[in-house]
C-alpha cells in the first residue's frame, strides 16, 4: 500500500479520481499530524501507476493552479479571461503544438524536467509521503522552467492580441474601399504570385506601384508590398486563392481579413484553369 498526504482537500479529491482509474483500490480519509489535519489517499497501485498519476496530476491540474498564481502575483494578470487565454497557450507549449518556437521549447522541456524529478523521487520513495513536501523540495527546477514557459506564453498572447488588432484594423479599412477589380487569382507556392482575370501574371513593379498609390506604406502596421499590399490596394470582390498548405500564415491572414471574399482552392486547380484558358484561345 502507498499513502500520499495532501493538505488541500480538493487536490486529494482530484488525485483520488485519477488513482481510481489506475488501481483496483484507492480511498481517501482524514488524519491529524503535528496539530494539522490532512487528507490521505491510500492505494494498492504500483509505483509506476502512482508515478503516472502524479505526473498527469501535476501537468494537467496543478500546473494551472500554479500558473494562475504566478500570473496574478508576478505579472499582475487579474482578468480571468486573460488568464485562461494564456493558460491555453501554456498547454500548447507544453504539448509542443506551437510552430515557430519548437526548438526553444525543447531546450527547456518541462516534461523532461518533471519526468527526471519523478524518476529520482520514485527510486527513493517510501510507502508514505507528502505531496506538498514533494512539490517544495523536488520541483524547484520544474518551477524555474514553468516561469520561462509562462513568460513565453505571455509573449505569444501579446502577439496574438496585436495580430487581432491588425486584422480588425485592415478589415475595417477594407470595408470602406471600393473594389478596383472584380476578382484576382493568387497562387501561393514557393512564392506568392498574382494573376489578373485573364491569368496574366501581374509583375512585381506593378504591384509596388499599387502599394504606393494607395498610401499603404504610411500605415501604422507593416504591410508587405508584394503579398498583402496588392490585395488591400485592389480590394477585389473575389480572391481565388490557390495553395497546397492552408495553414500558412499568409493564407490564414488573407482569409481573416477578406473573409467571405476568399475562395480557397488547391494549387492544381490553378494550372487546370490556365490550361483551359489557353485551349480556349
Amino acid at each position: 500500500m502507498i499513502e500520499i498526504q495532501f493538505h488541500d482537500k480538493n487536490d486529494a479529491k482530484k488525485f483520488l479520481r485519477m488513482m481510481n482509474k489506475q488501481a483496483k483500490f484507492a480511498e481517501s480519509f482524514e488524519r491529524m499530524g503535528d496539530g494539522n489535519k490532512f487528507i490521505v489517499v491510500k492505494t494498492d497501485g504500483s509505483n509506476t501507476a502512482v508515478q503516472k498519476c502524479l505526473t498527469a496530476f501535476i501537468l494537467h491540474i496543478k500546473t494551472d493552479d500554479w500558473a494562475k498564481e504566478i500570473l496574478q502575483k508576478r505579472y499582475f494578470y487579474m482578468d480571468e479571461l486573460e488568464q485562461q487565454s494564456i493558460l491555453e497557450i501554456l498547454h500548447s507549449l507544453i504539448e509542443e503544438e506551437r510552430e515557430g518556437i519548437t526548438s526553444l521549447i525543447k531546450a527547456i522541456n518541462i516534461k523532461t524536467c518533471l519526468l527526471e524529478s519523478m524518476n529520482n523521487f520514485m527510486v527513493e520513495m517510501h510507502s508514505e509521503f507528502s505531496f506538498d513536501s514533494f512539490v517544495t523540495f523536488r520541483l524547484k527546477a520544474f518551477f524555474e522552467k514553468l516561469i520561462k514557459y509562462i513568460e513565453l506564453s505571455i509573449d505569444e498572447y501579446k502577439m496574438e492580441q496585436e495580430y487581432q488588432v491588425f486584422i480588425h484594423t485592415l478589415r475595417n479599412s477594407l470595408a470602406k474601399k471600393a473594389s478596383k477589380v472584380n476578382h484576382i487569382h493568387v497562387l501561393i507556392d514557393l512564392e506568392i504570385q498574382f494573376f489578373d482575370t485573364e491569368y496574366r501574371e501581374i509583375p512585381q513593379q506593378e504591384l509596388m506601384m499599387l502599394y504606393e498609390q494607395r498610401n499603404l506604406a504610411s500605415s501604422s502596421y507593416y504591410i508587405d508590398p508584394y503579398s498583402l499590399g496588392p490585395l488591400l490596394a485592389l480590394a477585389p470582390k473575389i480572391i481565388y486563392l490557390y495553395t497546397e498548405d492552408r495553414e500558412l500564415p499568409i493564407v490564414r491572414t488573407i482569409i481573416n481579413i477578406f473573409e467571405e471574399r476568399v475562395q480557397l482552392l488547391e494549387k492544381e486547380h490553378f494550372f487546370l484553369r490556365v490550361n483551359t484558358q489557353t485551349e480556349m484561345k
